[in-house]
């Protein structure tokens, strides 16, 4: 019986400026050593100088390039935020995020979309990022479930993955009607 669902943040509330940047890179560029200087940054394992330098080093993308492409405004998927809150009544709600800063609280999300949180984990807070299987047990058992009883929402495939590797469930959001159909068929075997 599930009880919780956990929430990606870039790529499924929001739109995912990182990934964009690191699909479009040139051959050349070392797109995985981009994606793991990220990973590294999000965990909090790197100073932003130090993140804005490397992927400089591994890209040749000038560091102010970068750090303004990461602070560009992004874009809230509100019809997912208002459909969550349909969710609310009847499952715990979590957040989880692999995020170098506490911008989604500060910058991104209201108080009352915050409130549709039961919790959120972020990866600069407890120095792990996703893919680590301890993230998703972490983030379950933070809203008092245990990963069976959990699904995990993400865009990125091997995220999900990794959270089916737990014992949770989990939907590759694509689009707000894909995900909201491939949810509901989990929900209605419930």
């Amino acid at each position: 019986m599930i009880k919780a669902i956990i929430f990606d943040c870039f790529g499924v509330l929001t739109t995912d400026t990182w990934r964009a940047f690191v699909d479009g890179l040139p051959p050349e560029a070392d797109a995985e050593r981009a994606r793991e200087l990220n990973r590294q940054y999000d965990a909090g394992q790197l100073t932003k100088a130090d993140f804005l330098q490397q992927v400089h080093d591994v890209t040749g993308q000038k560091p102010k390039y970068v750090d303004d492409m990461l602070d560009k405004e992004t874009v809230k998927n509100e019809q997912l935020l208002a459909y969550i809150k349909t969710l609310k009544p009847n499952y715990k709600i979590g957040l989880l995020s692999n995020v170098a800063t506490n911008w989604i609280r500060d910058y991104f999300l209201t108080t009352e979309e915050q409130a549709l949180f039961d919790d959120m984990v972020f990866s600069f807070e407890i120095g792990i990022t996703k893919p680590d299987d301890r993230i998703f047990k972490l983030a379950a058992e933070r809203l008092g479930a245990e990963p069976a009883t959990t699904i995990m929402v993400d865009d990125i495939e091997r995220y999900c993955q990794a959270a089916r590797g737990t014992g949770m469930q989990a939907v590759c959001y694509n689009d707000f009607q894909q995900f909201k159909t491939d949810l509901e068929k989990i929900l209605s075997h419930n």
